[in-house]
């Protein structure tokens, strides 16, 4: 069980100890193949749904992000580095708090 923050995306983070998430799929059908070869394959949830590929301590938020996930799984390969990258912009674009880690599920 996560400890949930409370706080919805774009919010001011509380360091109390709580969390919050973001998702980012990363198994898909290479939509895009960049100069260096990578694969770009990687989605968030567009503007307007759920946390909107932020970060968030909100359970209303989340279960939003969740139901665009599903509905929009790209099924195929599994192509993490564009991802990974997505993940970091996750990170860089929400206010920050100290505490970043990826799960990979």
């Amino acid at each position: 069980t996560l400890s949930l923050s409370g706080v919805p995306a774009g919010g001011s983070p509380s360091l109390d100890g709580k969390v919050r998430v973001g998702f980012v799929q990363f198994s898909g059908i290479p939509t895009n193949v960049l100069p260096n070869g990578n694969i770009d394959a990687a989605q968030t949830t567009p503007a307007q749904t759920g946390a909107s590929g932020r970060l968030t301590g909100s359970k209303a938020e989340l279960e939003s992000e969740l139901d665009w996930q599903e509905t929009n799984y790209m099924q195929g390969g599994t192509y993490i580095a564009s991802a990974l990258d997505t993940a970091a912009d996750m990170f860089k674009a929400s206010p920050a708090d100290g505490r970043k880690k990826v799960l990979l599920i």
